[in-house]
């Protein structure tokens, strides 16, 4: 560490904090909460998140073809898996919507189509599309490839049942599932 470094910026800690829990797999849920559970897209988990996604060649949220990587290459958008105005109508704080467990990266065509609808009715579409085989929203055509990339973008399996209600558990899921994949990411340097 260079000579007269603060060890106390989010920065910083977040990075020690990784080095304990490489190998120790009980403090990984005490810190998810504390990573994840902060409103700003410049919160140093997420960019460590996002650098994972890149090192794994995972896919952007709902694309079959775009990866993270490419969708950070060319400035892809960041979308709120449950839409920011959807919680905003609902009464969610910004301070709410703006969790760093909400964001994912998208492609531009898809958070358009998504727009401010519920998980429930956009993620829920998407899913009924792959069972009927009738493309109506986005290229991810089997249940598969639909539920390999909710796994790489560390979203519950359920998500296009989530309503409102289901918010906060939502968050509380997602933020371990992001905190496990950066362990992985930190265990693959």
């Amino acid at each position: 560490m260079p000579r007269g470094a603060r060890i106390d910026t989010p920065g910083t800690m977040f990075f020690l904090h990784l080095k304990v829990i490489r190998t120790e797999d009980a403090l990984i849920e005490r810190y998810a909460r504390r990573w994840f559970a902060t409103s700003g897209s410049s919160s140093p988990a997420l960019h460590v998140f996002w650098a994972a996604q890149a090192k794994f060649n995972d896919k952007g949220f709902l694309s079959r073809d775009i990866s993270v990587k490419e969708i950070i290459e060319h400035s892809g958008d960041i979308h709120h898996i449950f839409p920011r105005q959807y919680l905003k109508e609902n009464g969610i704080s910004q301070s709410q919507y703006n969790q760093v467990a909400n964001y994912v990266y998208v492609q531009q065509e898809i958070n358009i189509k998504v727009g401010k609808r519920s998980p429930a009715d956009s993620i829920g579409q998407i899913r009924e599309q792959c069972q009927s085989g009738k493309l109506a929203f986005n290229g991810i055509d089997t249940l598969s490839d639909f539920e390999a990339n909710l796994e790489a973008n560390c979203i519950p399996g359920n998500i296009y049942e989530m309503t409102l209600e289901d918010y906060e558990v939502f968050l509380g899921v997602r933020r371990s599932l992001m905190a496990q994949k950066i362990k992985r990411y930190y265990q693959n340097l």
